[in-house]
């Protein structure tokens, strides 16, 4: 059926009179304006919504700005030497980039969040865990670079440090409002050239003012670190701990193109954005700190660095890096969130309620001085999200090469538990945790580099033997084969009365096989029904 039909028609499928499809070929007004806050955070992105790609680029660039990528490598180089260093950096790139060709492909293709699309990972109850995982990644990171604001600030305003916390805290809510199609694209196309050029400014400045020396290149380390391998593989551990990036990429790359996944793979998202992101980046910070005399190389020790250099030209160029960075981690954290809730406790709130829940954490913990505590969370955390993507990769990769369908993910039609993924997810993070637990050599070079490998080869051996059979259930009345094109073909709910791409829909046995959304299909009625007729089926 392609046609619009009224809701007093009915439609037959395998003997069964059903409820006709109210279809359009359209946006739907109310969707559209919902759209505007919450970029479809609850939906399947349709095609109509996406960014071109020059606008995805802008969106995107503001990962690049955070100084973690300045200082991480700056404090690597110290324990390895800027050799072993650099050679840590270029692995980085290269299976930073090329595992997020992988992601933003698979996100461009289906429009799916992480929290949507790690239902064909884990089941219907499994993902909740992944979209939680990420809101706390985001809400953390929020306050590790809100907090470097607030101390650039301080260094060259003075006043309470707790001030700046709110100022900025206030700040970022404000900017992360608004989703990335409406308005982070806008935000981050007029911080880039402020942050591209504050970087160069930085390094001219810093070598005039203390001098260039081209020992910086060839420095040995500094404060040796016991580790159990070669310095290279050390640093490249380290950048796998930020792998959550990858799971970002995937919520910005939903709504990247279709006819753009090549460009935005390799460039926007890939090997083109990581060489700047962490090669170019981490060649800077191994530069300033060889050359700036820092109290200490952290994040706050380099912004407080930079200041005292440059001053106020220091303090805007702090100012455009933070507040790119921290519209994505505004954005990743209140989106998870709004999935976590509604999925799981049926709390359906917009995403602007859940962009304020972020900064009100955020703020309370730079409050509370707790970094120690959140870094050691980020850490055991860290291994979770590691097998996240060695598990999503080898998915991904089955349905390419063996020709599984494609990833089911609609409430209705996913079971609760996948045990394919699920199992591979608890062993391989297990080992992860009770080797970072250990605190040796060990844990810090090989616990993450583990924790992927055993992801990939437990989630292949369960995927082989199930096949297809643990990722979805069996039921009739697939609204998607009564439609001639199931991306631009729109189906009205029978619940919130608001028509969504047909990709996403379902039919409600609970309510006479009415058509039923994404969204609305989260209810507890509803999934008993499906699960029954599955069963009867």
């Amino acid at each position: 059926m392609s046609g619009d039909t009224g809701d007093t028609a009915v439609s037959s499928t395998a003997g069964t009179k059903l409820p006709a499809l109210d279809i359009s070929h359209h946006d739907d007004p109310a969707v559209l304006a919902e759209a505007s806050r919450d970029d479809y955070a609850l939906h399947v992105v349709p095609r109509s919504w996406r960014l071109p790609a020059p606008k995805m680029a802008l969106a995107w660039s503001s990962v690049m700005a955070a100084m973690f990528w300045v200082v991480v490598a700056a404090g690597a180089s110290l324990v390895v030497g800027t050799r072993q260093a650099l050679i840590g950096l270029v692995a980085a790139v290269l299976v930073h980039g090329g595992i997020c060709i992988v992601m933003s492909r698979t996100a461009a293709s289906t429009g799916l969040t992480v929290g949507l699309f790690s239902r064909a990972l884990f089941g219907y109850r499994g993902a909740a865990v992944a979209t939680l995982a990420l809101a706390l990644t985001g809400t953390w990171f929020a306050v590790f670079e809100g907090s470097v604001l607030a101390v650039a600030a301080q260094a060259e305003f003075g006043g309470p440090v707790q001030l700046w916390y709110a100022v900025v805290t206030v700040c970022a809510i404000g900017l992360a409002l608004g989703g990335v199609r409406v308005w982070l694209e806008k935000v981050n196309a007029l911080l880039l050239p402020v942050f591209a050029v504050g970087l160069v400014v930085t390094v001219v400045w810093s070598t005039v003012a203390y001098g260039y020396d081209s020992a910086w290149l060839t420095a040995e380390a500094q404060t040796p670190t016991r580790m159990a391998g070669p310095g290279w593989l050390f640093v490249f551990a380290i950048y796998m701990g930020v792998f959550s990036n990858m799971l970002y990429t995937f919520d910005f790359a939903r709504m990247g193109r279709v006819q753009d996944s090549r460009r935005n793979g390799l460039h926007t998202f890939g090997f083109t954005f990581y060489f700047f992101t962490i090669l170019v980046n981490g060649a800077v910070g191994i530069y300033l700190v060889h050359t700036l005399p820092l109290a200490d190389v952290s994040e706050s020790g380099l912004v407080q660095g930079i200041v005292k250099l440059m001053g106020v030209v220091g303090l805007l160029f702090i100012v455009a890096t933070q507040t790119k960075i921290n519209t994505a981690n505004f954005y990743v954290g209140s989106t998870n969130f709004q999935s976590f809730f509604s999925r799981t406790f049926g709390l359906n709130l917009s995403r602007t309620v859940w962009v304020i829940v972020v900064g009100v954490v955020s703020f309370g913990v730079m409050i509370l001085n707790i970094f120690s505590f959140i870094n050691t969370w980020l850490a055991y955390q860290g291994t979770i999200l590691v097998a996240w993507v060695g598990i999503a990769l080898v998915f991904v990769v089955a349905r390419r090469r063996v020709g599984l369908p494609a990833f089911e993910f609609r409430p209705g039609r996913v079971p609760g538990v996948n045990p394919a993924g699920l199992t591979a997810w608890i062993v391989s993070s297990g080992v992860g945790i009770v080797l970072i637990a250990t605190g040796s050599p060990i844990a810090s070079t090989w616990a993450l580099v583990l924790t992927f490998a055993v992801s990939v080869l437990v989630s292949a051996a369960l995927l082989a033997v199930s096949g297809n059979r643990w990722a979805a259930l069996g039921r009739p009345h697939d609204p998607r084969d009564e439609v001639a094109d199931v991306w631009d073909d729109r189906i009205r709910c029978h619940s919130c009365e608001r028509s969504y791409v047909a990709v996403e829909m379902d039919r409600d046995p609970s309510r006479g096989h009415l058509p039923i959304c994404a969204s609305c299909a989260t209810g507890h009625t509803f999934r008993a029904a499906a699960v029954a007729e599955s069963t009867a089926s």
